[in-house]
């Protein structure tokens, strides 16, 4: 049963999974300053930590210590065939979210971190998503998009369905016409300046390095 809140619309959402939670500085000022925050499970304990008071927790609740604060509302979304991180999804498209940010995407347990790549891929074509790790941001591209980036930035590229023909500018190794299937052969790429392009006939998971 979905559980509906009534919310305003909100640009500026976080979504946090309980994986491996930022140690970055700039990542948690990122989650301090959303103007909705939403946490898995568990996520909730990290939150509390930085005394960080999530709006909404969502998830079968088998890994959050105790109640974190009166405003916060709970959804409880027990069925186990589902990961928490699906149901969180599931939950933002039906209340109608239009775009959020993910943190705590990996770390912890492996074939999470795995798991929540293909969740992520599966719902960025419902909602605009973008993830957050200590290490990468992680963009899916639909077609074609400039992105923001810097000299040297590492760039790397994912198919997870199919194939797709890439096209590409101001990388240091140009991609033309360049047939990707679901491999290792697009990683470690370099931006070359401010911005770069990539075209893709299919979807992608675009990784920019934060470093």
């Amino acid at each position: 049963m979905l559980i509906y809140i009534v919310v305003k619309v909100y640009d500026n959402i976080a979504l946090v999974l309980n994986g491996k939670f930022p140690s970055s500085e700039i990542l948690v000022k990122k989650i301090l300053s959303s103007d909705f925050i939403i946490a898995v499970d568990g996520a909730a304990n990290e939150l509390k930590k930085f005394n960080i008071h999530p709006n909404v927790v969502i998830g079968d609740f088998d890994s959050i210590n105790d109640k974190i604060n009166k405003s916060t509302k709970y959804i409880n979304k027990p069925d186990q065939s589902k990961t928490d991180f699906r149901k969180s999804l599931e939950w933002l498209v039906a209340q109608k979210f239009s775009k959020v940010n993910i943190f705590g995407i990996s770390g912890k347990n492996d074939d999470h971190f795995l798991g929540n790549i293909y969740t992520f891929n599966e719902f960025s074509h419902l909602i605009k998503l973008q993830a957050f790790t200590d290490s990468s941001i992680i963009t899916p591209l639909f077609e074609k998009r400039e992105f923001k980036s810097h000299k040297d930035q590492k760039v790397s590229l994912f198919v997870l369905n199919d194939s797709a023909i890439i096209n590409s500018t101001n990388l240091e190794y140009r991609l033309d016409n360049f047939e990707l299937f679901p491999s290792d052969s697009a990683i470690r790429n370099i931006s070359k300046g401010s911005t770069f392009t990539v075209q893709s006939t299919s979807k992608l998971l675009v990784f920019q390095s934060i470093n």
